[in-house]
């Protein structure tokens, strides 16, 4: 690398991506600062001072219609569809390495916790975990297209989420507390963390009252509307059964909900659908599988059509959440849970 080498990073504002600028300013790279703008109108002067304290251009790209084309307004159709949403996912995939990636038009660099590295096994450059196991964000990244990985760069991999706010204050940057702190994994575009208002306002079917049924079929009460209830839900179900019951089922045209016991949520496969690999497969695959951000990653086997085999019964499976999956640390693919069996 020259001393001129130039290099675009994805600049929220955050710990993360300051920290990120200067890291690469000290390898020697001549670092851009490009911010999109989804849910806010303008840039917020934190974010303008920061990028001036690094001495740093900063580019704004406005993705607000993009925005909510591809992110907001599919995450309340997936839900009114009863499907359980990650907009993260399609937010990483189609706007930072997607329109906002095309914009820089040259290497870029998030702060991103994760590794790029080659697979042990078939030597294919893909994913690895960041080596902070409560920050790794690589689930997040698995569709993410093979080729962009040739671009881009995490320099945040290899260091944890203390040893990144150290830095930040060791180099006095202008960073409010609150953006030091670990942080939420709330939805940027929902602050309140309450998803239910919003799809009610955008699909009024979701509010309809209907039964509720114990495992039977028995009418045990009624609901307000499926759209305030998610798959293996316990809480706030309002409907006394004598025991645990959980959401296990949802009729979407009959308008019912169904209760029953935690073991009714046990599936032994499910299929998952849009898939990206980022090392070539060999079917039947065996390898590890995380069903949902942080959760424990289990074995199991892959086929050719996406039917996945755990290798024993699992509970916290909900279509519409990712499946990755990895070989040890490294990330082999991943898709969308669809149906459940």
């Amino acid at each position: 690398m020259s001393a001129s080498s130039s290099i675009g990073v994805a600049f929220s504002g955050g710990v993360d991506s300051a920290v990120c600028v200067r890291l690469l300013q000290e390898q020697g790279y001549d670092v851009t600062a490009w911010h999109m703008l989804t849910c806010r109108p303008e840039v917020d002067e934190a974010t303008v001072s920061l990028a001036q304290a690094l001495n740093v251009p900063l580019k704004v790209i406005d993705l607000h219609e993009t925005f909510e084309r591809e992110v907001v307004a599919p995450f309340f159709n997936a839900y009114a569809n009863g499907f359980t949403p990650n907009p993260c996912l399609a937010c990483n995939a189609r706007l930072k390495f997607g329109r906002l990636r095309e914009a820089i038009a040259g290497p870029m660099a998030t702060g991103h916790y994760v590794r790029i590295e080659p697979d042990p096994q078939s030597g294919e450059v893909t994913l690895r975990s960041g080596i902070d196991p409560a920050k790794d964000q690589s689930y997040f990244l698995y569709d993410i297209p093979k080729e962009v990985l040739q671009s881009v760069h995490f320099p945040l991999g290899n260091m944890t989420r203390a040893q990144v706010v150290e830095l930040a204050k060791a180099w006095q940057l202008p960073i409010p507390e609150k953006r030091l702190a670990a942080g939420s994994q709330d939805i940027c575009f929902l602050p309140e963390g309450d998803y239910r208002p919003e799809l009610r306002r955008r699909h009024p079917e979701t509010a309809r009252p209907g039964n509720v049924l114990d495992m039977n079929g028995k009418v045990i009460g009624r609901h307000e509307g499926l759209a305030n209830v998610t798959r293996g839900q316990r809480k706030g179900l309002g409907i006394a059964t004598g025991g645990r019951a959980f959401a296990v089922g949802f009729d979407r045209q009959a308008n019912t909900l169904t209760l029953g016991p935690k073991e009714a949520l046990e599936v032994t496969s499910f299929k998952v659908e849009r898939l990206n690999w980022m090392v070539t497969p060999v079917f039947p695959l065996h390898c590890l599988a995380v069903t949902r951000y942080h959760h424990r990653p289990v074995a199991c086997q892959v086929l050719e059509d996406g039917t996945v085999l755990p290798e024993h019964p699992l509970t916290l499976v909900t279509p519409g959440q990712a499946c990755v999956f990895y070989r040890d640390e490294w990330v082999l693919g991943g898709g969308l849970i669809q149906a459940l069996n």
